[in-house]
Order: structure tokens, then C-alpha cells, then sequence
């Protein structure tokens, strides 16, 4: 499935119609209720049994399992593009944006990764099972404030993973990762990378990468949803449905001029303690104690003096 699948609303109300009719219905009876020919319900179904889907087809249409795959329809998704591969959602949709064939507000998501892109170049692993998506925005904002996407990035997964009403603590680290930390130490659960695009006073456009661990966790650093909630059905699907939904509002009241809430939200979630800082040839050892109002990280460094990190590689120091 490396080809764009795109939302379709025949199939989302023919599985909206199998899903409340548990003993099967007949094709004419779905073709009737949506004003379509029964030949193409049924090359609808076998569209959907080659995504995964499984039915017992007799003199009746039967659902049995869908598959755990965050397909448009699935997700509510008239803004997402999914592909089953991907080298990179994030390469994907800027080339689709600087082709002028997506607008803003729309998710590029892909099943897997070949060559995820994490930040500082590093490779981001990408196993079938977790979320990995890019969107595509056109913020109002300076090129230096790009960090701002990614803290947003960061409270809409941390918003998300909090409707599952999980004991453990997850902070944000800034200025892009989501931690579950305990006992001095820390596993890694999501990472947002925002890469924006024009002049250094204005954005042209920024794609915001995010990806999370639902089902696996690729890495030693790493631990997925699924391991604080336990089995689930359908995880990956529950989650990018919540999580689309809550990044898009989270964005509309940045746009709405609450940054100031979004920050003290963040704020009172984020890692607030010990941090190592690398900011290209210059390393800063010291306490994360907030957000200044641009986004950069107010750093109160073993001297006592503060400095201000736009960007940087930041690491959770334990006493």
C-alpha cells in the first residue's frame, strides 16, 4: 500500500451500516439506503477485504474484524492522505505541499517508515503499529518560532495520552518529546519535529511531524501506549482519531491568540528539572524553569544566570 488512499464516504457508510448489523445485511438493502448500484457495493467489499477487512459474504454482507490500520474513513479523516509506506511522512507532505496538492490542515500518515526523519538527523524508528504522521500548516510566525509547533505538537499527544487515564507521569521535554518518567528514569513515547519553510520574519508554510508509539516500542529508550493501557481493540485507530481531533484544536487556539494558556499548560506538564543542553558547539548544563513567550526554553544554568535555548538537543538529567 505505498499508494495514496484517500477518504471516501461510501465506504465509511457501508462499514458504518455492516458495523449495526451484526447478523449481515443484503446488498441490495445497502445499495438502497445509499442510492448506489449493488455491483458497486460489492467492489467496495472486495476493495476493502485487499486493506484487510474481513466479512462472510453469502446471501448476506457480515463484518467480522476490521483491521487495526488508521485509514481516512476510520479516522474521520476528509483531511488525511494514508499510505501503507513511506520513506517519510514528512518528506511526503512537503512535496506535496510545495506542489501545491494539499492545504492546510492536512495529514500525510503512513502505516510504516522506511527512513523516518527524527531531529538533529537522527533516524526515527518506524515499525507497523505506531502513529507516524505529518501536517501541514501555515502559521503566522517569525522562522525563530517554529518552536512553537512543536510544543503544540508535544500538548496535543500529552492531551491525547491523558484521555486514557493512565497512573503513570508524562511530561513534555522541550521543546518536542513526551516522556513517561519514573523512578530517575525516562522512556521515550512521542517526538514532534516542525520544519518550517520562507523568509526569516515570515513562515511560508511548516510541516509538523509527529510520531508516537502506540503497539511497539522500537527502542530500549522507548515505551508505546499499549504498554500503559494494555490490549486494547483497534489502539492505533482510537488514538489517531482522538489525536487528529485534539491537535486540531489544540492549533485553532493557538490561532485564536491562547498561547499564553497553551504555554502555562505546558508548562505545569513539562520536565522541569535538570538538563543537559546542546545548541551546536555550545553545551549548557542546568534547570529547565519555563517557556518564554517566543517558545525558546529558559535554561538557569549551574552558574545562576539564565539563558534563553531556541533549539538545541536537550537531554533529562537525573540528580
Amino acid at each position: 500500500m505505498s499508494r495514496a488512499i484517500l477518504y471516501n464516504e461510501n465506504i465509511k457508510q457501508i462499514l458504518e451500516i455492516l458495523s449495526r448489523s451484526p447478523d449481515g445485511i443484503s446488498g441490495q438493502l445497502i445499495s438502497e439506503e445509499l442510492k448506489i448500484s449493488r455491483s458497486a457495493v460489492s467492489k467496495i467489499v472486495k476493495h476493502l477485504e485487499k486493506l484487510g477487512y474481513k466479512f462472510e459474504v453469502k446471501k448476506k454482507y457480515r463484518l467480522i474484524e476490521k483491521p487495526d490500520i488508521p485509514f481516512p474513513w476510520e479516522v474521520d479523516g476528509d483531511n488525511v492522505i494514508f499510505f501503507g509506506e513511506l520513506d517519510s511522512t514528512q518528506e511526503k507532505a512537503k512535496e506535496l505541499a510545495l506542489k501545491g496538492k494539499i492545504s492546510a490542515g492536512t495529514w500525510v500518515i503512513a502505516g510504516r517508515q522506511l527512513r523516518g526523519k527524527g531531529r538533529m538527523g537522527r533516524r526515527w524508528e518506524s515499525p507497523e503499529g505506531n502513529f507516524y504522521g505529518s501536517v501541514f500548516l501555515k502559521p503566522d510566525l517569525p522562522l525563530k518560532e517554529t518552536v512553537k509547533i512543536s510544543l503544540l505538537g508535544g500538548l496535543a499527544v500529552l492531551r491525547t495520552v491523558k484521555t486514557y487515564r493512565i497512573s503513570e507521569s508524562v511530561k513534555i521535554k522541550w521543546p518536542n518529546d513526551v516522556f513517561v518518567v519514573s523512578e530517575k528514569k525516562t522512556k521515550k513515547l512521542a517526538g514532534v519535529l516542525a520544519e518550517s519553510f520562507g523568509e526569516a520574519e515570515k513562515i511560508d508554510f511548516t510541516i509538523c511531524g509527529v510520531g508516537v508509539n502506540i503497539k511497539n516500542s522500537p527502542l530500549d529508550i522507548a515505551i508505546c501506549l499499549k504498554e500503559l493501557v494494555g490490549e486494547k481493540p483497534n489502539l492505533l485507530v482510537d488514538f489517531t482519531k482522538k489525536f487528529i481531533n485534539i491537535f486540531n484544536q489544540t492549533y485553532e487556539e493557538f490561532l485564536k491568540g491562547k498561547w499564553f494558556e497553551l504555554k502555562t499548560e505546558m508548562e505545569l506538564n513539562m520536565w522541569r528539572g535538570k538538563v543537559k543542553v546542546i545548541e551546536g558547539e555550545k553545551q549548557f548544563v542546568g534547570v529547565c524553569v519555563g517557556i518564554n513567550h517566543d517558545g525558546s526554553m529558559v535554561l538557569q544554568k549551574q552558574d545562576g544566570g539564565f539563558e534563553n535555548i531556541f533549539y538545541g538537543d536537550t537531554t533529562i538529567v537525573f540528580e
